[in-house]
Formats: structure tokens, sequence, C-alpha cells
């Protein structure tokens, strides 16, 4: 699973259960690059069953009404100016994970009135160049709380499983408008299943990219084909198996050198920095100007690598339910 500030969190493609802490996580793209907006004021979460269209929502100026923040599911904001680079609210090392509590006075003789609070649980955060996320936290469900822009306190109500809409407000460039962008996710409760015997998996690995161009920075992309082989179990349980239930992948990357004064294999990644998709298809983003000279994960020795120009061996390794499956080697070519 994918981590924030160490705590593990559930992609929002990856079927995410409503009890579970849902990564509602954007990329920001410009001209081809992945790039950081000035600033983020907040995101807004809206039931998409009652808000069918953007004009239910947003004024004439694309921004969200502030009639409509109050019917938001939840709000999540920033504690400071919202100014990526100089916020620190928006670092990720902000997030906690969990919540703490604060003391309301007075309280009944005996008694002492606590709150949790959920400062270091409902902002943004920044996770790297262009990519942010917040997190809608299923295990404290309805005491996860927001506050809008008038300061209003707003209880999480996206509690139940259904589909959702985020609405993402911030500022591109120093000087410009805010705007608005508008993506949707869903939770479910059907990510539980009962079987009456066990499940008979069988995995299948591909590895899409064949060739790597020598100063790149590549995202190899390794597909995942899972196959149910039980005779006895109900397709909609197969159908589940095409979605997200590869979980803690590494890629281990091996040079091999067919010059007999070099070592024959050379690791030059091994690395848990990967992205899962949807449909099981693990990604790991290859920078050979760094990953071929430093390495990543393990040290590099140069003497041992030669060129960094020619065949190269990958592997990958993840769990399906308990089972802890390592790819055969997979092969590509730097030139």
């Amino acid at each position: 699973m994918p981590l924030i500030n160490t705590t593990e969190v559930v992609d929002r493609h990856n079927r995410p259960a409503i009890n579970s802490r849902v990564m509602i996580r954007t990329f920001f793209i410009n001209d081809g690059e992945f790039t950081d907006p000035y600033q983020i004021s907040s995101v807004h979460v809206f039931q998409r069953s009652q808000n069918l269209s953007p004009s239910t929502i947003l004024t004439t100026n694309g921004l969200v009404a502030s009639g409509s923040a109050s019917a938001a599911a939840m709000i999540f904001g920033v504690s400071g100016n919202g100014v990526v680079g100089s916020d620190l609210s928006l670092a990720e090392s902000a997030y906690s994970g969990a919540a703490g509590t604060t003391t309301i006075l007075p309280a009944p003789p005996g008694h002492v009135n606590q709150v949790l609070s959920c400062s270091a649980l409902s902002g943004v955060y920044r996770l790297g160049k262009g990519e942010f996320a917040c997190v809608l936290d299923g295990v404290i469900g309805s005491s996860l709380s927001g506050v809008d822009e008038n300061g209003t306190v707003l209880m999480n109500t996206a509690t139940a499983a259904r589909r959702y809409t985020d609405i993402w407000t911030v500022k591109l460039v120093e000087g410009s408008d805010f705007k608005t962008f508008i993506n949707y996710f869903e939770t479910f409760d059907d990510s539980f299943i009962s079987v009456t015997e066990p499940l008979l998996l069988r995995t299948k690995n591909t590895l899409y990219n064949r060739q790597v161009i020598l100063g790149s920075k590549t995202d190899l992309k390794i597909g995942t084909e899972i196959t149910v082989e039980n005779e006895n179990i109900d397709e909609s349980v197969r159908n589940i198996f095409k979605e997200s239930v590869v979980t803690s992948a590494t890629v281990v990357i091996k040079k091999l050198n067919e010059d007999a004064n070099l070592p024959s294999r050379v690791t030059v990644v091994s690395s848990t920095n990967v992205n899962i998709t949807s449909d099981n298809t693990i990604v790991y983003s290859l920078n050979t100007d760094t990953a071929l000279v430093d390495g990543d994960g393990p040290t590099l020795n140069q003497d041992d690598l030669g060129s960094r120009r020619g065949t190269y061996a990958l592997q990958a390794t993840y769990s399906v339910l308990a089972e802890r499956i390592v790819s055969p080697m997979m092969y590509f070519v730097i030139k």
C-alpha cells in the first residue's frame, strides 16, 4: 500500500473500503511536466448523488459557492497561506495519521469534555512535484472534521459507500485567479468477501517497456494478470481480482554484463517506491541519470557496472492475499 508519512493509505482507484484511509490524490501537469501550483486553497468533497452537475456547486466564476460549502461532505484545507514551498502545513510530514484530543471546558463534575483534534489529518499534503493528496480517514469516520473558509468546523459525512466528487481550488501561478479542478472517486462496502474454499490464484507479469534511452526518466510498467482457477467461485468474486489486489510491491533491476572481467549481474535498483494502478499494474520511475550512477537502494560501484548501456533484468515482488509472488526475470535494453 502507498504511504503518507509512514501511514498506510488506500489510493482512490484501488476500490477503497469506506472504513479505510482513502488517499484522494491528484497530479498537476503543465506542458507535459509535473508542476506545482502556486497556491492550494481547499478540497471539497460532495456526494455525487446530490450534486450531479458543476452548476449545482460552483458559481459563475467556477469556484465553490459559499452556500455549497456548508453542504460538503468534508472539507480539507491548509493551516497557513497555502503557498507551495513556504507553507509548512503542506509538507507530507505534517500528516500524523492519528487524531489528537482537545479538552473543552467547562465539563460536568467528574467528567472531561474531549473532542478529536484533526488538524494533522484534515490538511492537503505535497507528496512530490505536482503531486498532492488529502486523506478521507474512514478509521475515525464521522469524528473526522475540517474547517470551511469562514472558520466553521464541518464534521465528515462522507461515511457511506457511494460515489463522491472532490473539487480542488488552486491558484496556478502568482497573480492569477483561483480555479477549480473536479475529480471523482468511489468508496465500497463490498471489499469484504466470503469464499468456501481456498482460492487458487495464478499470476502472470508482463514488462511493457522493451527499450529505454540513456539519459531519460521512464516509467517502467509491469502488468499483472490474476486468474482465479477455482471452478466453483462466482464470477463476481473473480472480477474483484481484476482490480486492486496487488500490494507491497518491490522492484529490483540488475545489469547483465557479458564482459568476463565484470560481475555477471550488478544490482542497480531495489526499491519499494512504486505505484500500483487500479488494474494491478506496478509502475516504477527509472531515472537513468541517477539510478545508473549512484544506484536506487543499493550502493552502486561504477567499476562493477561497466557501460551503462546494455541489457537489464527486472524482477517484481508483491503480495496477493497471503501469497508473496516473485515474478520471472523480465528484460529490457538501455540504449
